[in-house]
C-alpha cells in the first residue's frame, strides 16, 4: 500500500500507469462521471478501452458483464460507490464473476466508500484499490492512498508503461527507508493517522453501520417530505435525491449555502439542478443528519 500526495484522481491515474502495460485491452464499467474517469484515464495512455454503460443512478450488474469476453482484458475497472448519483455496486458479486471468467486484474475506485460502506479488499479478491483523504478518512483533501495484491505488485514490477511521478515501483523503494518518493503532505498524513486511529477505535463494522443508519434515515425523511430517491441502488456514503415539481436543486443548495453556511452538493453536467447530494461521511452523526434534514425541510417550502 502506498500514501500518495494528490487527489483521489491521481490515485485512480497511478492505478492505471501502473497496472496496465502499453497494448493490453481493458474495460471499465460507467454508471456516471467518476466510473468515465477509468475510461478517460486509460485513453489518455493509449490503453485499449471498452466501456459498459448504464443510465445515471443504475449499478452494472453480471448479466451485462456476461455479455462481454472477459478474458481478453488485463484489467477491469470498477467504481463501488459513484459518487455523482449515489448508486452503490456490488463490488463482491462483480468481481467474483470477473475472476471466475478471466485473469484481469480488479482495480476498484473506493474513494468514497472506503470507511463507511463494507469493503473486504481480500475476501473479495480485490487486486487494487483507491481511495483519498476527505471522504470516509474525514481529513481535508490532498491524500490519495493506493493499495494492492501481491499479484499486482509482481505485474507492475515488470510493467513497461511510463511513469515518473505516480511511479508505485519508486514508492516501493523509498518505503524500504521509512521515507516517500516526492516531498509528502506531512500535516494531512497526521490527520490520515488520527483517523484510522477513530476509526479502529470505535470498530470499521460500527462505523459502517452507523454511515447506514445516517443514510436510511436521511431518505426515509425524504420520502416522507416528498422528495425522490434519485438511486435505483443507493449507496450509503451520499444521498442523492429530487424535488417533485422539476423545481432546480440548485435553489436549496444555494439556500442553505447562504442562510446558514452549510454546503451540499448539486448534480454534475446533465444532472445539474436535478438532483442534490447529501454526504453520510466524515466526522457527523445522526443528530447533525437530523438537523440537516429540518433545515431542508424548512427551505425547501419557502421554494414552494
Amino acid at each position: 500500500m502506498n500514501v500518495l500526495t494528490t487527489s483521489g484522481t491521481g490515485a485512480m491515474e497511478a492505478a492505471v500507469v501502473n497496472f496496465c502495460s502499453p497494448g493490453v485491452d481493458s474495460l471499465f464499467l460507467n454508471q456516471g462521471r467518476f466510473g468515465a474517469r477509468w475510461g478517460a484515464i486509460c485513453k489518455t495512455y493509449g490503453i485499449k478501452t471498452d466501456e459498459i454503460s448504464v443510465p445515471d443512478g443504475e449499478a452494472v450488474t453480471i448479466d451485462q458483464l456476461s455479455r462481454v469476453d472477459l478474458s481478453k482484458y488485463s484489467a477491469v475497472f470498477l467504481t463501488q460507490s459513484e459518487t455523482s448519483t449515489a448508486t452503490l455496486s456490488d463490488i463482491n458479486s462483480l468481481s467474483s464473476y470477473i475472476k471466475s471468467n478471466s485473469d484481469a486484474l480488479v482495480i476498484v475506485d473506493s474513494i468514497s466508500s472506503i470507511g463507511t460502506i463494507e469493503f473486504r479488499m481480500d475476501d473479495w479478491n480485490i487486486d487494487v484499490a483507491v481511495s483519498a483523504s476527505q471522504k470516509g478518512f474525514m481529513t481535508p483533501p490532498g491524500l490519495a492512498v493506493i493499495a494492492y495484491s501481491l499479484n499486482a505488485q509482481n505485474i507492475m514490477q515488470a510493467n513497461t508503461m511510463p511513469r515518473y511521478f505516480f511511479s508505485l515501483n519508486k514508492e516501493l523503494e523509498a518505503q524500504k527507508t521509512f521515507l516517500t518518493s516526492w516531498t509528502p503532505a506531512v500535516g494531512l498524513m497526521y490527520g490520515i493517522d488520527k483517523a484510522c486511529d477513530i476509526m479502529l477505535k470505535e470498530g470499521i463494522e460500527n462505523r459502517w453501520q452507523k454511515v447506514n443508519k445516517m443514510a436510511d434515515f436521511f431518505r426515509n425523511e425524504c420520502k416522507k417530505t416528498g422528495f425522490g430517491i434519485f438511486s435505483k441502488n443507493p449507496a450509503n456514503s451520499l444521498t442523492a435525491f429530487t424535488f417533485p415539481d422539476d423545481i432546480p436543486t440548485g435553489k436549496l443548495i444555494s439556500a442553505l449555502r447562504e442562510k446558514y453556511g452549510i454546503q451540499i452538493a448539486n448534480g454534475q453536467a446533465q444532472l445539474k439542478d436535478k438532483i442534490a447530494r447529501v454526504s453520510h461521511m466524515g466526522d457527523i452523526n445522526l443528530n447533525d443528519t437530523a438537523e440537516l434534514m429540518k433545515i431542508i425541510n424548512s427551505e425547501y417550502k419557502n421554494l414552494i
